[in-house]
């Protein structure tokens, strides 16, 4: 069964959703939320909006504009021939070792994701990631709540940098499943044992994203870095990122609390409905002006 068809991404969903619950459950940061509140069954709501209908959409826009460029700048005669030619391109990495793929993957997709996420917080993106944003209880089961607009600007930038390089597209689509998972984890309720203690922290949180480092992502208000108010850790896996381009902030004492600070739809298709009426909003203005 594969990790990205219907039932394999239900199966992953029960899977590493247990797996989250149990390490709240075991390890919590703070006390936990209520599960059925009507907050809550928004969370519920939105997964299989973010899972299944935004997912693949992620991958027939991605693979349908790779082919079509391609086809534009005579990589290939034919649709059927551009992905096979991209691996066998001399940059390609389709030619590197299977472990070198995937490793190429994770880390290049990880900062066409950071700088991506950067753009998602200036003024005509913002509307549709600040759904993600609402929360003012961060755990696994609200890290779905992803607007469909903010998703897919995320995952067709990744995915086409990646397959444009030679990516393979079941090396870029079997990355999903582990993302998805991981997602569950940074944003999940949790204080694994020792990452509290200063040293572990502070080295554990300059080799792989965790839960305390990406709530301060989530902070309300969020943080301000040096001059002017800009969030911080946009990394979604290697925190790198943030420190090559001094984002990176992590202070002993954890978020107070979380959220925008601005109203938030309490229904999904409200949820859905109000970034487009926002950036309606701001577009007008702009013509306006």
């Amino acid at each position: 069964m594969r990790a990205d068809s219907l039932a394999g991404m239900v199966c992953l969903f029960i899977a590493c959703g247990g797996v989250s619950a149990l390490l709240e459950a075991a390890w919590p940061d703070r006390a936990a939320a209520p599960k059925l509140t009507p907050e809550r069954r928004v969370d519920w709501a939105w997964w299989p909006v973010s899972a299944f209908l935004t997912g693949n959409l992620t991958r027939a826009l991605t693979v349908g504009i790779v082919v079509g460029a391609a086809l534009l700048l005579g990589v290939a005669p034919t649709p059927f021939d551009v992905l096979p030619a991209l691996v066998a391109h001399p940059f390609g990495i389709g030619r590197a070792a299977p472990v070198a793929q995937v490793a190429f993957a994770l880390f290049v997709g990880d900062g066409v994701n950071y700088w991506n996420h950067r753009l998602r917080h200036g003024r005509w993106l913002w509307p549709f990631h600040a759904v993600h944003h609402g929360p003012v209880r961060l755990d696994w089961l609200s890290s779905a709540r992803i607007h469909p607009v903010d998703d897919l600007v995320d995952g067709v930038s990744v995915g086409l940098v990646l397959v444009a390089l030679g990516v393979p597209v079941q090396v870029w689509l079997a990355t999903g499943p582990f993302l998805l998972f991981f997602d569950m984890y940074v944003h999940a309720n949790v204080a694994l044992p020792g990452t509290r203690l200063r040293w572990p922290r502070a080295v554990l949180a300059r080799c792989v994203v965790g839960p305390a480092f990406h709530r301060h992502h989530h902070a309300a208000p969020m943080p301000t870095l040096g001059t002017g108010a800009r969030p911080c850790n946009y990394a979604g896996v290697f925190p790198a990122w943030d420190l090559v381009f001094g984002t990176f902030h992590l202070p002993p004492d954890a978020p107070a609390a979380f959220g925008t600070g601005e109203p938030t739809p309490s229904g999904l298709l409200a949820q859905l409905r109000q970034p487009f009426a926002i950036a309606g909003q701001r577009v007008a203005a702009a013509l306006d002006g």
